[in-house]
């Protein structure tokens, strides 16, 4: 991706203006629980974040999609995974999340979590190859 289009598209993110959702993300995610077994997805709420955490070792993160969706979005935080994530614990005790989440089945989200806050993307709920043909017709 040229550094231009780089650039653009993480302005776009982070941006002042309006989000697709709103003015102003409202406070998603108040706390981080962390578990040791990886829960059953009815039991998410839907204020939920969850880190599975086994013997120090960071392996899950789920929470329900921020669209309204319903679904369970169940990331992988383990280094020999690829893609992983990674959550910080903010000094509010909120996650933050890293890099961003574009969900590639159903409502096709993309967004940021930081300090528990959701940060919608301006290209959210367009299918990430049709949003980035240039990206996704090379070989990787």
């Amino acid at each position: 991706m040229p550094l231009s289009k780089w650039w653009n598209r993480l302005s776009d993110i982070f941006s002042s203006k309006k989000n697709q959702k709103g003015d102003r993300p409202g406070l998603r995610f108040a706390s981080l629980t962390v578990v040791e077994k990886t829960p059953p997805n009815d039991s998410i709420g839907e204020k939920d974040f969850v880190a599975v955490v086994y013997q120090e070792h960071p392996y899950w993160a789920l929470f329900r999609c921020p669209c309204g969706c319903g679904s369970v979005i169940s990331l992988s935080l383990q280094e020999i995974h690829n893609p992983r994530w990674r959550v910080t614990i903010t000094g509010a005790g909120r996650p933050t999340l890293h890099p961003s989440i574009w969900r590639n089945t159903g409502c096709c989200s993309h967004f940021w979590i930081k300090d528990g806050y959701v940060h919608w993307c301006s290209n959210s709920g367009i299918a990430p190859w049709v949003a980035e043909p240039e990206y996704y017709s090379k070989r990787h």
